[in-house]
């Protein structure tokens, strides 16, 4: 989890573009692996973060915790 907490850091640093540019290959590396089924929860998170990527301003923490909440609210009622 470390690794990720460091790369996230790094990447959060890069102008959108680049970031929209690595979301797109991840999301395409994921695809042309044929032996991992990813599911649609799954694909549909990593849109949603592509989203995220895609604004120069992303979520502060109390933001995130709204939407957390309101999608675990439509989840479990």
């Amino acid at each position: 989890m470390d690794n990720l907490t460091n790369i996230w850091r790094e990447v959060s640093a890069w102008p959108p573009d680049q970031r929209r540019t690595l979301a797109t290959r991840l999301l395409q590396s994921l695809q042309e692996e044929k032996s991992v089924a990813v599911s649609k929860e799954r694909q549909e998170a990593l849109r949603h973060l592509i989203g995220i990527w895609k604004t120069d301003q992303p979520p502060n923490d109390d933001q995130v915790k709204q939407i957390l909440d309101r999608e675990r609210m439509k989840k479990y009622g």
